[in-house]
């Protein structure tokens, strides 16, 4: 879970993707969720990063990719979201 306002705006930098990609279909559920909240608590959307892969949201027709990968997946394994996969 990401707290702090700092943490929320360097991981929200990581989630940046192309939208120019052609959109990606993947049958997984993917590996982290992270649900967007407006002020006052609303559910704004969730985005779902997939390990190797990009990040999906429903308003999406597929996964884009993302423009920081190796960043993102370093930050996610500094903080024991997921374990890095020696095969990337």
């Amino acid at each position: 879970m990401v707290g702090s306002a700092e943490e929320i705006a360097e991981v929200a930098g990581l989630l940046e993707v192309d939208l120019t990609a052609a959109p990606l279909t993947c049958m997984c559920p993917g590996d982290v969720s992270f649900t967007v909240r407006g002020e006052r608590g609303a559910v704004l959307g969730v985005l779902t990063h997939h390990a190797g892969g990009g990040l999906d949201w429903s308003r999406w027709s597929g996964q884009l990719p993302l423009l920081r990968l190796g960043e993102l997946t370093a930050w996610l394994t500094e903080r024991d979201v997921v374990v890095p996969n020696p095969r990337q």
